[in-house]
């Protein structure tokens, strides 16, 4: 029986779980409510995260939005002041994998042996063992606002904390957790976790703090159209704004062929404004749109083609409007990146970013309406079948429309996802749906998707499968959008070795 409802958490509840929150790590015990929303209401507008962003916005310029995350206070702070010299100042602030999975015993020990070696035993930043006081120290002595990342498990207590330190934006993106960080949890349990943050979030807003979150949605793990992508993430801005949270913004992935890049970054934010404002959130703030690297496609290895991935994102966020754009470093696939390699990959987006900005571009043709045409017909019928599933409540048809495989993406870790939907390229790149599993997809969108597909087949001489799936899973990283039969070899050559 499904317990969860797209309803307000009643209060007294949301305060008996805040204590149990807190109670998991004694830095918990350094969290409280009246004095953490005091304290976010005197930081100056140059630290809060919607402010910076309606700034950019209103000014017509966009900036950068990196990963970023280190062990020790003075080299997060060292850190992110080389990031302030580029002009960047709304910050993603990573934790640590111990972190987010709660591991905080671990957190100690990599906390000492990094001061032991000098070198970092943890990939992030371990902002729940350091606290709510030394959190301030960085949140002080840099010039902007930070975003922390969690998980699902750590996720409540790391906001809590962060909210408390002066952080004001926060992913609450249950589908993100889904797609690639959460191997067992149920769709209900993400939910929940969502809707305490949000009410978190919500807390603040009542109390006259404007806390933002970012929605990530299913994340895509693989070549497959965004509107899986963005209804998730339209779902994940109206559970938060029942909550309370009156700051959201979509982030749009990605994926290298332009013309559908341009559509899906028209196709979002129109669409979550038109949820939010139909189930009455007219009043939910949607201070910008972010573009993003696909997150976890594979990440070229090559220092020059790693460079290129960068600009090609740089360029097209610029032309497509966003007002953030979120890149990797050249060393993504290395591991933990130097300060060196992030400033010598922002500075190349940001090359592009500054000689674009003056340039008044525009892009508009028949393709691009139709990708976005077509994006939104899909769209509209994947929330229509949830809301449908849920008697009208969104979180009951969400839960329900997972267990369906009516909301599903393929390569999922989740075990509740059907991962019965397959993607593939088309002849100029553009990503279509190969198998539709039980997705609702009106059948001339179908059709649509079908007669790309043939268009590719006929033009290679070869029927595609799942095996050119996976060789266009890994075109990005190779300098392609579409992927041949020899550039398998990652797998270890042939289709045997799948």
């Amino acid at each position: 029986m499904i317990k969860v409802k797209q309803q307000r958490m009643d209060e007294d509840l949301f305060m008996r779980k805040h204590k149990e929150v807190l109670a998991i790590w004694p830095t918990g015990r350094d969290v409280d409510l009246a004095e953490a929303v005091a304290y976010q209401k005197a930081l100056p507008d140059g630290k809060r995260f919607h402010k910076i962003l309606q700034k950019v916005h209103e000014e017509g310029r966009i900036t950068l939005f990196p990963r970023q995350g280190t062990p020790l206070v003075e080299d997060e702070i060292a850190l992110i002041r080389s990031l302030n010299e580029l002009d960047i100042h709304l910050l993603p602030f990573t934790t640590d994998s111990y972190t987010r999975n709660l591991q905080l015993d671990k957190v100690e020990k990599g906390l000492q042996e990094t001061i032991r070696t000098g070198r970092p035993a943890l990939n992030g930043y371990p902002l729940i063992n350091h606290g709510v006081k030394t959190n301030r120290r960085v949140v002080e002595a840099c010039d902007g606002a930070l975003d922390p990342r969690s998980s699902r498990i750590g996720q409540a207590l790391v906001a809590e904390i962060a909210f408390a330190s002066g952080m004001n934006a926060f992913p609450n993106s249950f589908f993100g957790w889904i797609a690639g960080y959460d191997k067992k949890a149920t769709v209900e349990e993400c939910i929940e976790t969502a809707q305490y943050t949000g009410r978190l979030i919500g807390y603040y807003a009542d109390h006259g703090v404007t806390i933002t979150t970012d929605c990530h949605g299913w994340l895509p793990n693989f070549v497959i159209p965004m509107s899986i992508n963005m209804a998730t993430q339209i779902i994940e801005s109206l559970v938060s704004a029942e909550q309370g949270v009156r700051s959201v913004f979509p982030q749009v992935n990605m994926q290298g062929c332009l013309f559908q890049d341009l559509a899906d970054m028209r196709t979002l934010p129109k669409l979550m404004r038109e949820y939010l404002d139909k189930f009455g959130h007219a009043d939910v703030l949607i201070p910008g749109v972010f573009g993003s690297q696909s997150p976890l496609f594979p990440f070229p290895q090559e220092m020059g083609s790693a460079f290129g991935y960068i600009g090609y994102t740089a360029v097209t966020a610029a032309l497509g409007g966003c007002d953030a754009v979120s890149v990797k470093t050249v060393d993504e696939a290395a591991g933990v990146p130097t300060m060196d390699s992030h400033r010598e990959s922002y500075l190349a987006a940001k090359w592009i970013l500054g000689v674009l900005e003056d340039q008044e571009i525009e892009i508009d043709n028949e393709i691009i309406d139709q990708e976005e045409a077509v994006a939104t017909a899909e769209v509209h019928a994947i929330l229509e079948k949830v809301l449908e599933l849920g008697d009208g409540d969104l979180v009951v048809g969400t839960i329900k429309a997972v267990e369906a495989g009516v909301l599903d993406s393929p390569m999922s870790i989740n075990i509740h996802a059907q991962d019965k939907v397959l993607g593939i390229r088309d002849n100029t790149g553009a990503c279509r749906y190969l198998e539709f599993g039980h997705l609702p997809i009106p059948e001339d969108i179908k059709d649509f998707h079908r007669q790309k597909v043939a268009e590719r087949e006929k033009a290679e001489g070869r029927r595609l499968d799942y095996y050119a799936s996976i060789e266009d899973f890994w075109g990005i990283s190779k300098s392609r959008l579409k992927g041949l039969p020899a550039d398998n070899s990652s797998l270890g050559g042939g289709q045997q070795a799948c």
